[in-house]
């Protein structure tokens, strides 16, 4: 745990405030953002939504391509994007859950004490006047659990989807103004439509039943955002 992240106590943390902040630069370098099947077609409209292996585990992870480039997040290199559509993930911090200890599924709320969105004025509070939570706090600590729920259940739809063998390697090549050649975007992954094409009735109708083909055909259509995230990378390029 980094020195920064702390359990959350009321004592410690009584005077300790939260403020909300659309300024996401905290993820200025990250252009593979995780995210889970809960939001597909809420994101499906912005970006494109693929997969990448984890190389210890080997099991898939779907993520927002939000740049073309490695090290670049198209949409949070300035503090002022007003996003219609962000991932999940964007509004966790500074709160997190840990896990208590390796062998345990208890985990506790921790908070990150050298996060500029903590405050000791102006915020939201964390505990009452009689150190109990504050609503605002509940709330906080029930969306993380939700999303911890979500990964969960996204990790286990993955590896369903494994299993059938529908993920297939997919080489992105893009074409920018800027560069003679072409860049090459490996290491991801997609539901192959022909493999999915190629599976029996039964196979089939288990995808329906399990609630599935929906999520897959989100997935299928998000790659249609590549162009648009192709001239964010164009019109980067030209302010540099």
């Amino acid at each position: 745990m980094s020195k920064s992240i702390a359990p959350l106590n009321s004592d410690k943390h009584f005077k300790s405030k939260i403020i909300e902040s659309t300024d996401y630069r905290r993820f200025a370098e990250q252009h593979l953002i995780p995210v889970v099947f809960h939001e597909f077609h809420h994101l499906a409209s912005e970006f494109p939504l693929v997969f990448v292996k984890n190389t210890e585990t080997g099991q898939f992870i779907p993520v927002a391509l939000m740049g073309i480039k490695n090290g670049v997040n198209l949409y949070c290199q300035q503090d002022n994007w007003q996003p219609i559509i962000r991932p999940l993930g964007f509004n966790n911090a500074p709160l997190s859950l840990v896990k208590t200890n390796e062998q345990s599924e208890d985990v506790m709320v921790c908070i990150d004490e050298d996060s500029e969105l903590v405050v000791s004025n102006d915020g939201h509070r964390l505990f009452k006047d009689n150190k109990e939570q504050s609503d605002y706090l509940k709330a906080r600590t029930q969306a993380l659990l939700d999303i911890a729920s979500y990964r969960q259940q996204t990790a286990n739809i993955c590896q369903f989807l494994a299993s059938k063998e529908l993920f297939t390697a997919k080489q992105l090549s893009v074409k920018l103004l800027k560069n003679e050649q072409t860049i090459n975007i490996d290491g991801v992954y997609i539901v192959d439509e022909k493999l999915l094409n190629r599976l029996s009735d039964e196979e089939f109708l288990v995808l329906k039943n399990k609630g599935l083909l929906s999520l897959i055909y989100a997935h299928i259509i998000s790659l249609q955002q590549l162009p648009r995230l192709i001239e964010k990378q164009n019109q980067y390029d030209k302010s540099q």
